[in-house]
């Protein structure tokens, strides 16, 4: 799935990982002229929660945008700056960004 996401992201993001050593972690940063712009975690539920160490993470990053990718095929907001979306939906989104 992170193939898929970095290749619909192409070559203007910088992909990275991020995790601390109290867990604090995500599965996929993506940064854009030395700002991170978006964060994602990758769930295979179609009812995914925002993991405490993936809201601790978005603290410390301050991203544009964290998505938590589920196996579903809605989108719809979760917390703040975060919004639960499919694998399809993301790369979409990657694709207009680009």
């Amino acid at each position: 799935m992170i193939e898929n996401v970095l290749a619909a992201a192409g070559d203007r993001f910088v992909p990275t990982f991020y995790r601390t050593e109290d867990g604090a972690e995500v599965d996929l940063v993506l940064e854009r002229g030395g700002r991170v712009e978006y964060v994602i975690e990758i769930k295979r539920t179609t009812a995914p929660a925002v993991p405490r160490g993936f809201r601790l993470a978005c603290d410390v990053l301050e991203p544009h945008t964290g998505y938590v990718v589920h196996g579903g095929d809605d989108e719809w907001p979760m917390e703040s700056g975060i919004r639960a979306t499919s694998l399809r939906h993301l790369m979409a989104q990657l694709a207009r960004t680009r």
